[in-house]
């Protein structure tokens, strides 16, 4: 018989931290950190800091300090869904054109009557900056600068003739405040003068106990930079917002002068920094109702009668009970005698860093713990939350083709289902602005959403020109439907039913809506999408011999379907109601397949187009392969044409472009099984592709999805279970990852799994029930089917004989 142990889930406690509080701490675990060995001289070398509102970059300049902040919703613009005159009349038309075939004049046609102004939307702005100076004399010693993922702490430390110093940040989720402390652990008091920055729109003065007021009002200057040739929005004043600083002294004296706070002769002081908007979510608008001053202030006051002790206390554990959620080693041995950006040098030169991997992994985490957990109101945004940029590349917005998709893959598997929360909310809103849109276009009771939304929620087609929101907008009516399958396997991994009932079925029952209304029947008795493309890619039209991007029912699209009308016929099963099923059947017969073109690749268009560009960045039609589970290894053929797709791609040096589309390919060769294959795009990556301080890079502009993506990519290396009712051990283990170990990843049917592994071979797994339920276990052809009650696990041993 196989050892099967039958064990009661036994909770483990969150090992205690053995940190002393201020003057001479020393972190309990510098395992999961990021270090080195000067202070940030550019923003991609400074370190990210985030309760899920407020974010902050922290630099650890010596004589300056700089602390660049974000609040999560401070946008510009204002709502706006513009819709041109008789859309329906001229949409109807441009979809006609299109499913005849004749796509150049369907372009023309939707440029003429369908492009209209604004095109776009206006950016997420940051908040400000924090200048803190120190009357340092001398050149530091000993300088260390370093992001504990465990603790959440930034911290710098460093000497001056033999007299050490310190300083740590973090982002409070328990206070909602930034806390900054600066210590003088052996050494002389010093003098600091406090200062806040912002380009525009702030009015600045220190009131009554030395508090720094910063009020401001988001001005869309009719005369200014507008990023978008067809425009961005309505000018004028929009969202007000607020932020005030004081600080908290052990010793010394404090005076406030017109725009800062003079701190002399301290050892020791505290600053603490709220800030709010009067954005409302509930409303996708900002609300004159709220008072950002008065939020603001009194979250100051709350936070300035706490002994920084406490609060520091109260968040390292809240966010070390969160982040040790899930732990992973390779099976390398400690290595940290190198500061991370010598290390990263060292991959660039072809070396294998195991310990370097585990970092980037657990950084995936951490990040999207600071950017859409705990205060949270908002998804994370193209950036997360950190953007230092005025006017951010690509306005920082919520991109449906693929970039908010990817920013929620590693939620659940990673232990962090509680990212999804702001999303939920958000989707759910975003639905009920999308039913306006899919009833003023095509008069469905559904919903829809194009390819670009922000928080005031627009649903319209958008692009930075007229023909980009022709061609990446009103040719991509399904992008809606495709972000709300993230809350489908929210569910798959969660099996809430009060979830799914209140949030994620009615988000998908409305997609599907839309979906079936939207559908027409070609020539050979298909249904097909009309208008369709495939993100951002183009094919030859034989026709005219032109690049173009729209067209009829692009691989991409059928393959959402498949996905919306599956998960809306479950989810009906589930609750009991049948008020889609019938017309779902009905559709979902008449379908295209997913086809293999003459090369035998995948087809990314109905028809087998020639590509214009074959190594295009997105790989659309590989949605199949991942994240759908329409394409595994019970679909052989096209298994091997989805591994032939990603061969082309990467042979003609596409696919691997960007951050992002790098790590798609690591989770495509995670789900292919092919471990060498996904480890060697890992590395790839982090050679050619982070910055100093690890975010993902296009070219030298920060995007975070990437990040979220490669997190996602290993962990789908080790666990995988998108095959219904099966778990898969290690499907995708490289030969690097001979030995190692990893806790707390999520299966679907809500199983916790913890491994153990040697040389390249599984010792022990551990499945663990939160809900209860039956699962079949696959490794290397062995079989276990377990059913577990809540909160019961058994431990598997593959080398036991039976």
């Amino acid at each position: 018989m196989r050892q099967l142990l039958l064990l009661l889930f036994i909770s483990l406690t969150p090992f205690a931290s053995t940190c002393q509080i201020a003057g001479n701490l020393v972190d309990a675990s510098p395992r999961m950190e990021l270090w080195y060995t000067s202070p940030a001289e550019d923003w991609l070398e400074a370190l990210p800091i985030g309760n899920g509102r407020l974010g902050a970059m922290v630099y650890g300049g010596l004589q300056e300090e700089r602390v660049q902040l974000n609040e999560e919703s401070l946008w510009a613009g204002m709502p706006e869904d513009p819709y041109p005159e008789n859309v329906r009349q001229h949409y109807a038309e441009f979809q006609r054109l299109n499913l005849d075939g004749n796509y150049q004049e369907a372009l023309d046609y939707a440029m003429e009557y369908l492009a209209v102004s604004p095109t776009s939307i206006r950016s997420y702005e940051p908040l400000g900056e924090l200048h803190i100076s120190f009357d340092h004399q001398r050149s530091p010693e000993n300088y260390r600068r370093s992001l504990n993922m465990e603790t959440g702490l930034v911290t710098a430390t460093y000497s001056i003739a033999g007299k050490r110093y310190r300083r740590e940040a973090f982002s409070s989720n328990k206070y909602n405040v930034i806390f900054y402390r600066f210590e003088s652990l052996d050494g002389p008091p010093v003098s600091s003068t406090i200062r806040f920055e912002r380009e525009k729109d702030i009015v600045q003065r220190v009131g009554d106990e030395e508090i720094l007021f910063v009020d401001g009002q988001v001005f869309d200057d009719p005369d200014g930079y507008d990023d978008n040739v067809g425009g961005s929005g309505k000018p004028g004043h929009h969202m007000k917002f607020s932020s005030q600083i004081t600080a908290v002294l052990d010793n010394g004296t404090i005076r406030g002068n017109e725009k800062s706070l003079s701190i002399e002769n301290s050892t020791g002081f505290t600053l603490i920094l709220s800030a709010a908007t009067d954005y409302n979510v509930a409303k996708l608008n900002f609300d004159r109702n709220i008072n950002a001053k008065a939020t603001a202030l009194q979250l100051l006051e709350e936070a300035k009668a706490t002994r920084y002790e406490t609060a520091r206390e109260k968040h390292v554990s809240e966010h070390r009970d969160l982040f040790n959620r899930v732990s992973l080693s390779l099976g390398s041995p400690h290595r940290d005698s190198l500061p991370t950006d010598k290390r990263l040098e060292q991959v660039r030169e072809g070396t294998n860093d195991n310990h370097l991997t585990e970092l980037f992994f657990q950084y995936g985490r951490y990040l999207l713990m600071g950017s859409s957990v705990n205060r949270a109101v908002l998804p994370a945004n193209l950036q997360g939350i950190w953007n230092k940029e005025m006017w951010a590349p690509w306005e920082s917005d919520f991109h449906l083709n693929i970039n908010l998709q990817m920013n929620y893959w590693p939620a659940d598997l990673t232990n962090l289902s509680e990212a999804f929360v702001p999303l939920s909310h958000f989707m759910v809103k975003l639905a009920e602005k999308g039913s306006t849109t899919a009833k003023n276009f095509i008069g469905s009771s559904g919903w829809m959403a194009h390819h670009v939304s922000n928080p005031f929620g627009r649903t319209t087609p958008s692009g930075s020109t007229k023909e980009s929101q022709v061609t990446n907008g009103y040719s991509n009516p399904l992008a809606g439907a495709w972000m709300s399958l993230s809350l489908w396997r929210h569910y798959e991994f969660t099996q809430d039913q009060d979830y799914l009932k209140e949030t994620a079925y009615p988000v998908l029952a409305g997609a599907a809506q839309f979906i079936l209304d939207f559908l027409k029947e070609n020539d050979k008795g298909e249904l097909v999408t009309s208008p369709s493309y495939s993100p951002e890619n183009a094919y030859i039209d034989p026709t005219t011999g032109k690049p173009t991007r729209n067209t009829t029912a692009a691989s991409m699209d059928i393959q959402i379907i498949n996905d919306i009308f599956r998960a809306c016929l479950e989810a009906e099963e589930i609750l009991g109601v049948q008020e889609l099923t019938a017309e779902i059947e009905k559709a979902t017969a008449k379908l295209p397949p997913i086809k293999i073109g003459k090369d035998g690749t995948l087809q990314e268009w109905y028809e087998d187009y020639e590509e214009a560009e074959p190594g295009h960045r997105h790989m659309s039609h590989l949605y199949a392969l991942y994240p759908s589970n329409q394409i595994t290894a019970a679909t052989p053929e096209l298994f091997q044409a989805a591994e032939k797709t990603i061969e082309r791609r990467l042979a003609f040096g596409g696919g691997g472009q960007t951050g992002w589309s790098r790590a798609w390919i690591i989770n495509f060769y995670a789900r292919l099984q092919q471990g060498d294959e996904a480890l060697d795009h890992i590395h790839q990556m982090m050679a050619t592709q982070l910055a100093p301080n690890m975010f993902d890079l296009l070219g030298k502009i920060f995007q975070i999805e990437g990040n979220f993506g490669a997190t996602a990519g290993i962990a789908e290396m080790l666990l995988q279970s998108h095959e219904e009712g099966i778990i898969r051990l290690l499907p995708a283990l490289p030969e690097a990852w001979d030995r190692g170990q990893v806790t707390g990843l999520k299966a679907r049917g809500n199983f916790e799994v913890g491994m153990e592994w040697e040389a390249g071979k599984l010792k022990k797994a551990t499945i663990l029930a939160l809900r209860g339920g039956k699962t079949k276990v696959l490794y290397k052809g062995k079989e276990w089917v377990i059913d577990l009650k809540k909160g019961e696990s058994e431990s598997l041993f593959p080398g036991s004989e039976d």
